[in-house]
């Protein structure tokens, strides 16, 4: 069956899609075999439109970018891959689980070898800017992992993340902050919610409330993360990047 991703990547500004659920899902496919299995069903299935190297060349675009119109999480390309996208040519496959995350797998895979590309800086100079503004403070606890940021993640994106923090805040590091009946306040990072619970990392650990002792919820979808925009230079920030795509790995 051919799995079409047509207008999943453009070159325009990328959005957050509709598709995403409030408790976001990971790729459990990402090993190097699991890459392997989705370049298979890769070149099988998709190089028609896409090229067997993922650069376009048949009607589809490059897919090797990193750069996506439609989606900004792996769970978003899955869902693009399995609802499709209502209004446009890229259809629906109610497809196994499996094929489709390594499908998207192999996606993100495409545009490692290009990363380096976008960036011109040093990544002993960038740990230095790392520590200078004691992002590790963050990132070695609360913050997403620099490993997988890089394995995730364009220049592009980064770049983003990096100067407008907000613009594209995964559901997974979402705040909630919940009132109980009791009138007691509980704050931290929302970690995962269901009929009966909501769970929440707060400064003293893993915190689970029953919802049916919760008066009310608010959610803080902006990212904790503070904006360098105006503080890094543009050499700072291609010595971060390079940081983190090759001296934190």
């Amino acid at each position: 069956m051919w799995l079409p991703l047509v207008l999943l990547l453009a070159a325009s500004a990328f959005s957050a899609p509709a598709q995403e659920s409030e408790a976001a899902l990971t790729n459990p496919f990402t090993s190097d075999a699991d890459v392997a299995g989705g370049e298979k069903i890769f070149l099988s299935q998709c190089a028609s439109c896409h090229g067997r190297d993922g650069r376009g060349g048949g009607g589809g675009p490059d897919l090797t970018t990193g750069r996506f119109k439609h989606a900004s999480t792996d769970e978003g390309i899955f869902q693009i891959i399995n609802k499709g996208v209502p209004g446009t040519t890229m259809p629906g496959f109610l497809l196994n689980a499996g094929p489709v995350w390594r499908v998207v797998a192999y996606i993100r895979s495409l545009n490692l070898n290009r990363r380096n590309q976008g960036v011109a800086g040093d990544a002993a100079r960038g740990q230095a800017v790392f520590a200078k503004y004691r992002c590790a403070g963050c990132h070695d606890s609360t913050a997403p992992d620099l490993k997988l940021v890089a394995g995730n993640r364009s220049a592009d994106e980064l770049r983003l993340s990096i100067l407008e923090p907000s613009v594209d805040v995964p559901s997974a590091y979402w705040r909630a902050k919940v009132g109980l009946k009791s009138g007691q306040t509980v704050g931290g990072q929302r970690l995962n919610e269901d009929t009966f619970t909501i769970q929440l990392r707060t400064r003293e650990g893993l915190r689970s409330l029953f919802k049916s002792d919760v008066a009310n919820v608010e959610l803080d979808r902006s990212s904790p993360m503070p904006s360098f925009k105006g503080k890094l230079t543009d050499g700072e920030l291609d010595d971060l990047l390079a940081f983190v795509y090759r001296g934190s790995k």
